[in-house]
């Protein structure tokens, strides 16, 4: 499954986001996720710049979580680490949830990602307030990683 379909049900899919009615009339609409911040779409994080009271499409919806996708990939490279393509999926998900610095907090993950310590990776994203909070988002994206 590809990085897009993953994130639209770890995020909330159409279907879900009906339930609550964050989708209604063919639109997204604004909502407080779980920490009270606004978001919209597949899980964007609203930046106090933008305005979507009138609600996103499908394609907007979709063509936001591309370019927030591409911004997490952009900074799984930041990170400076060589790791398989299951680990970089791994980060750029993280990356989308956390942002960049609150991975960056991962400090025993990161560093056993750095020796290929891929067990002792996984172990630390378990034992995590992130896993406590998330814990099925987190134990399916664990479970799809090979190297573990």
């Amino acid at each position: 499954m590809e990085l897009k379909d993953r994130l639209k049900i770890y995020e909330g899919s159409k279907e879900y986001q009906k339930k609550f009615k964050y989708f209604r009339d063919s639109k997204f609409y604004p909502y407080a996720d779980s920490l009270g911040k606004m978001t919209v779409g597949y899980g964007h994080l609203i930046a106090k710049n933008e305005d979507f009271s009138g609600g996103l499409t499908e394609a907007e919806a979709d063509a936001l979580l591309d370019t927030d996708i591409a911004i997490a990939v952009t900074a799984v490279e930041k990170l400076g680490l060589s790791v398989p393509s299951d680990w970089n999926d791994f980060l750029v998900l993280m990356i989308f949830q956390l942002g960049l610095a609150g991975v960056q907090k991962f400090e025993k993950m990161l560093a056993a990602l750095r020796v290929q310590n891929y067990s002792q990776a996984v172990k630390q994203a378990k034992d995590s307030l992130w896993a406590r909070q998330t814990p099925f988002r987190v134990l399916d994206m664990i479970g799809q990683l090979k190297n573990k």
